[in-house]
């Protein structure tokens, strides 16, 4: 008969593997945004609210890839934790009007961010995973 606390632990590691997986895909594309190139661009919108969230600010950009002009707007990382002050400093930092370096997918010009990189908090969902798979790895390890 099945031992539900080993059914339980595989659940766990496997859990853990995808968050894993999750979390490295995420610092991946983090990544590969830091060589994207940059052009100018301009804040055409800058609110403290958005359409979503009222404690998130809406930042819209346009800018322009070989004569053509995009526009798009600010996205935050998943791990972003939204508040009048995360709003405040956003829309100060990026008014209407301000010219801004923009940095823009070569192979698909219409994705574009104003900050490169992985989020803040990326590496931490891939570190919570890796040790949730370890944790479990070990104590199916020593329960058998």
């Amino acid at each position: 008969m099945f031992n539900p606390y080993v059914i339980i632990l595989v659940l766990f590691v496997f859990a853990g593997l995808a968050t894993s997986v999750w979390g490295w895909i995420m610092m991946s594309k983090g990544r590969k945004t830091r060589h994207w190139p940059a052009t100018e661009g301009t804040i055409e919108e800058s609110s403290p609210t958005s359409k979503n969230d009222e404690l998130m600010p809406h930042i819209e950009f346009s800018y322009k890839v070989m004569d053509i002009r995009y526009r798009r707007v600010m996205e935050f990382a998943s791990g972003t934790h939204p508040s009048r002050e995360l709003s405040a400093s956003y829309t100060r930092k990026y008014p209407v009007g301000a010219r801004v370096e923009v940095f823009y997918d070569p192979e698909q010009p219409e994705r574009a961010a104003l900050e490169p990189g992985a989020g803040r908090d990326d590496w931490l969902i891939f570190a919570i995973g890796v040790s949730a798979t370890l944790f479990g790895i070990a104590l199916l390890f020593f329960s058998g």
